[in-house]
């Protein structure tokens, strides 16, 4: 077997035992069909720093309104070819039920990067200070998501993808410790000018919440890179 089949197993077995502990049971979940629209910039600063922002519209509700808008800048220090730093700010607001919810993020992110021939994977790791306006105490969340695209020729390859979240404490009202959500995706990717990539296709979100029904979002994605690998 190819080695990218066998990366590609182990990423499918990964996710098979992270949806096993996350989400022990389907009985109580509510479903919601969404579409993510996120574009992500990357440009040079100054020789090896980079600026970095993403705009991530998030449309919910069976796709009838918008459900989230996150705005993602950071610095990126290039390490090495294979190796970036990141540090960043997010500003969140959530629509819910009539409410607008907003959250400040402070993060960090180490991303690796390797190429094996047709064969790129993608490991990023992300700590995430979560501050939330209505609630005392600060939220801390670590993220991993493992990557990886297959080049079917120059310009199209497939990609999938599986990103774990855990909580690392907990939030009186808010955010519990645990495993909080995993998301994973699958989709074709297009490079459609130089230094600009474009994926489409479907992630499937389990949000883990102990107080209420689970949440599993079925969203359609069509995600935009400018000038980042990923």
């Amino acid at each position: 077997m190819p080695a990218w089949r066998k990366i590609l197993l182990a990423l499918m077995l990964a996710s098979t035992y992270m949806f096993g502990a996350a989400a022990p049971s389907f009985a109580n979940v509510e479903h919601d069909l969404q579409l993510w629209t996120p574009v992500t910039f990357d440009a040079r600063i100054y020789r090896n720093l980079r600026g970095y922002l993403e705009v991530n519209p998030r449309i919910g509700d069976n796709i009838t309104q918008m459900n989230q808008l996150l705005i993602r800048p950071a610095l990126q220090y290039k390490v090495n070819e294979g190796c970036s730093l990141f540090a960043g700010y997010l500003w969140g607001t959530t629509y819910q039920n009539g409410d607008v919810l907003h959250e400040n993020r402070l993060w960090e992110q180490v991303l690796f990067d390797k190429d094996i021939k047709r064969l790129s994977i993608i490991n990023r790791t992300r700590l995430e200070q979560r501050m939330f306006p209505h609630l005392a105490d600060t939220g801390n969340r670590l993220r991993h998501m493992l990557k990886l695209e297959y080049d079917l020729n120059p310009k199209l390859y497939l990609v999938a993808s599986d990103e774990l979240f855990i909580n690392l404490n907990s939030v009186k009202n808010g955010p519990q410790g645990g495993i909080d959500q995993n998301r994973i995706f699958a989709g074709v990717g297009v490079r459609p000018i130089p230094k600009t990539r474009v994926e489409i296709g479907y992630q499937f979100q389990y949000i883990n919440r102990t107080d209420q029904f689970d949440i599993g979002n079925h969203a359609i994605m069509v995600q935009t890179f400018i000038g980042i690998k990923d």
